[in-house]
Parts: structure tokens; C-alpha cells; sequence
């Protein structure tokens, strides 16, 4: 039970807005909560596309990601801790405040006279809600006096969707399963791609070295203030997503495309390990993300905003073909909860259908005696191996190269497996975790 109770965050306090806008911050979370649920859209682009969110300094605009992004780590537990107060469901905005609410009281330690105050403040500045502010204050009563022992009373599974919990428990075991309950439930932790001496900036920034290129810090923050960020010494990234690039070795001087590259992660590693990148993906938003990333590092790389099923390149192959391909995401819960409530089965066949157009396109790009390299940051298994299997039968020119073991990161036997490489999100758990991906390397016959 210790470990159901006691994973509360350590940001609450140094992340508590100014009361002019604490109400504010808790109606944006309230809102980003209800949008995710009702329209499966991501979290950080609810919050993006709300006004008042912006209009938050960004200590507010933090502390309002907060609360929500701890109300879907925790959605099982605070919908049973609401259950014995909540006799008639309200309206979905009501129901949503009422969770972010809760949330506050049992995860994020904030005192009840403002969780409830505010709450019950939020809903009477509305009309469409005022109605609900005495059923609200009733409610958030009973859960201070009560809330921890009907939450506490669940295990962390509970916070996962039932179709999600079931496949994997099925696919990685029930164990498995727990752990990642568990690590859902714990506050993330930032990791950094270095283009050089790792160990030297994790002593500089007071993080630990993991892996060959990787900086880990213990908290998120802001990113913008760390020593090296202007100078473009690092990016954020995790170690999950920074291992396909390491893994394809030596591609200095190599032709590189990097299909779907945004946010492009990926794209700066091979650019600072000296290759000739393109860079294709239909999201213009994106891209521009990634350019000034390049900017910022002072990295060089082709950048076109196309559709790739539809591109054709001046150049028609490349050495390497590098297809993270669009997917599920739900391996990357650890700093996205959302991504666990804003997919839905027939996203996920959806996903599949793009997937399996999309790696015979790659394969085309790819030169004979080349490689084309293929991952997803999901955990769901129809995203990983059946694809690749898929590919092989109708392609018979590429063949598995297996991947064998991960450069200066001991990941367990179970991770490779027919000749892929598979990540879960409690690996490394000791030290924080890593994103679930599944990673496959082919080669092309000459």
C-alpha cells in the first residue's frame, strides 16, 4: 500500500501559482482534461490552443500542466476515490475540475483551502457550471477527509486503460505490467543528447551519464537556463528515441534520410555525427521546431515539408533511411499520461495502415547495400515486430540485421528479441525509466 501512497510529486511547491492566477490555472487544467478526453486530442496542444493559457506567466502555465498531466498518471485512483461522493456523473467540465481537484488534494499536496476555494471559484465564474459549486464543495469535503483511503485502496494499474493494460499484461506479463503502472505514476525526469564528453556535462549539470550520449537530470525545468542550451552543446531527448542513431554506428559522410524527422531529435544526432541528413515531414509546425534547433547547434540538414508517401527526391537513394513512423506514442507516457486516454483502438489500425505504406516507401529510398532502419515509440506490439514481418514477405530484398546489443547500456536479454530490439518504459527504473520502443535495422541486398 506504501507504494500507492507515497508517489506524490516534488514539484508542487516551487510550482504553486500567485493567487491572481490560481484560479485561472486550475480552469485551464480543468478544460485541457476535459478536451483530452472528449476529443482525444494531445495535452500539450489543448493547452497550447487555450487562451488564458497563454495570458499565464510561465511558472502559472507549468504548474497548470501540472495538475493535469497528474490527473491522467492518477485517473483510476482519483476516479474511485470520487465514486462514493459522485452519485449522478455532471457535466464533463464539472466532472473534469472535480478530478484535477482531487488530484491537487491526494498527489500534489496543495493545501485544501485553495484546491477546494479555487475549484469551487472556477465553477461559479461560469454559468454553465454555476449550478454544480455546492455539489462540488460537498464533494471535495469528503474527499480531503476520505479521498486517500478509496484511492489508496487501488493498485497503480488501475490508472491504464483497461484495453491497454490488458494487451500488455498479455504481451509483457503481468510483472512487466505493474512496473509500468508504477513508473506512470512517478514524476519524469529530463534527459539530454550531448554532441560530445557526456560524463563532462553530467558533471556540469549536476546529472548522471547514461548510455554513450546521454545526460540525465533528475527534474524537467526549464531547459532554456541550463548551461550549454544557447550554445547548442545539447538537446532533449530521450534515451529510448537516441538509441536508432547510435545504433546504425558509423554514418559519417553517409547520404541520410530521416523520414517523419519532427521534432528532429533524430536529424541532430546524425548531423553532428557528420552526415549528409534530409530531413522530410509534413508538419510544417514541426519543422520549425527542428530548425531552430539546427540554428541553435549550429547543425546543418535538408529540410522539406512533404508528405513522405507522396515525396520523390531529386536524388532517388540513400545509404540509410531512418522511419520513425508516425504511431501510437504510448510508450512515452512517462512524460505524456495523455497519450494513454487520446488513442483508442481504431487509432491504433489506423496507425497500422500508414505504417505498413510507409515502410515499403522507405525501402524504395534506400540504396542497394544500404540500410533502412524502422522504429516506433509504442508499446503496442502490432506497431513493432508484425510490421517489420509484413515488410520482409513483400519485399524480399531486405533482410533483418539483428540488433545485438545497445552501445554502453546493459538492457535486459528479453529486449532483443527476433532480432529487434524492444524497450519498456521501467527499464532503467532505478534511474528514472526510458521510453517503450520497438527498433528494427535492415539491410538492403546489393
Amino acid at each position: 500500500m506504501a507504494e500507492k501512497d507515497t508517489l506524490k510529486s516534488s514539484t508542487e511547491s516551487r510550482l504553486a501559482p500567485r493567487d491572481s492566477n490560481a484560479l485561472t490555472s486550475r480552469r485551464v487544467a480543468a478544460f485541457a482534461v476535459k478536451e483530452v478526453l472528449e476529443n482525444n486530442n494531445p495535452l500539450e496542444q489543448v493547452l497550447a490552443g487555450q487562451t488564458d493559457y497563454q495570458t499565464l506567466e510561465p511558472r502559472d502555465r507549468a504548474f497548470a500542466r501540472l495538475i493535469a498531466a497528474t490527473t491522467f498518471r492518477r485517473m483510476g485512483q482519483i476516479d474511485a476515490a470520487l465514486k462514493p461522493f459522485v452519485r449522478q456523473r455532471p457535466t464533463k467540465l464539472v466532472y473534469a475540475a472535480l478530478q484535477t481537484a482531487t488530484a491537487q488534494l491526494l498527489y500534489l499536496g496543495t493545501p485544501p483551502h485553495a484546491a477546494v476555494g479555487e475549484t469551487v471559484a472556477m465553477l461559479k465564474s461560469r454559468g454553465s457550471s454555476k449550478g454544480f459549486a455546492n455539489m462540488a464543495n460537498a464533494v471535495l469535503r469528503n474527499i480531503v477527509k476520505e479521498g486517500q483511503k478509496y484511492a489508496g485502496s487501488q493498485p497503480p494499474k488501475v490508472n491504464i486503460p483497461g484495453w491497454l493494460r490488458g494487451e500488455w499484461e498479455r504481451v509483457y506479463g503481468r510483472q512487466a505490467g505493474r512496473k509500468m503502472a508504477v513508473q506512470l505514476m512517478k514524476d519524469p525526469i529530463l534527459d539530454l543528447t550531448v554532441k560530445s564528453d557526456a560524463a563532462g556535462w553530467a558533471e556540469k549539470l549536476g546529472g548522471i551519464k547514461i548510455g554513450a550520449e546521454t545526460v540525465r537530470l533528475s527534474k524537467i525545468g526549464d531547459v532554456t537556463a541550463l548551461e550549454g542550451f544557447e550554445h547548442g552543446e545539447w538537446w532533449a531527448q530521450d534515451i529510448a528515441a537516441s538509441l536508432p542513431v547510435q545504433l546504425l554506428r558509423d554514418v559519417r559522410g553517409k547520404r541520410v534520410l530521416d523520414l517523419c524527422a519532427a521534432p528532429g531529435g533524430k536529424t541532430l544526432q546524425l548531423a553532428a555525427k557528420g552526415a549528409i541528413v534530409t530531413s522530410v515531414d509534413k508538419s510544417e509546425a514541426r519543422l520549425k521546431r527542428l530548425e531552430d534547433n539546427l540554428f541553435r547547434t549550429k547543425l546543418e540538414a535538408e529540410i522539406i515539408c512533404a508528405d513522405a508517401l507522396e515525396w520523390s527526391p531529386k536524388a532517388a537513394e540513400f545509404d540509410i533511411v531512418l522511419l520513425d513512423a508516425p504511431c501510437s506514442a504510448t510508450g512515452t507516457f512517462r512524460r505524456h499520461p495523455d497519450v494513454l486516454y487520446n488513442k483508442t483502438p481504431k487509432d491504433v489500425s489506423n496507425l497500422v495502415r500508414l505504417q505498413d505504406k510507409l515502410l515499403p516507401k522507405a525501402g524504395q529510398f534506400t540504396a542497394p547495400g544500404g540500410t533502412l532502419f524502422y522504429c516506433t515509440c509504442s508499446l503496442q506490439p502490432v506497431e513493432g515486430q508484425p510490421r517489420v514481418d509484413k515488410f520482409l514477405q513483400n519485399v524480399p530484398e531486405f533482410r533483418l540485421i539483428p540488433i545485438l546489443e545497445t552501445p554502453e547500456l546493459a538492457l535486459p536479454e528479453a529486449s532483443f528479441f527476433k532480432g529487434g530490439l524492444r524497450s519498456l518504459p521501467y527499464y532503467l527504473e532505478d534511474k528514472g525509466g526510458m521510453d517503450g520502443f520497438f527498433m528494427a535495422q535492415l539491410g538492403r541486398e546489393e
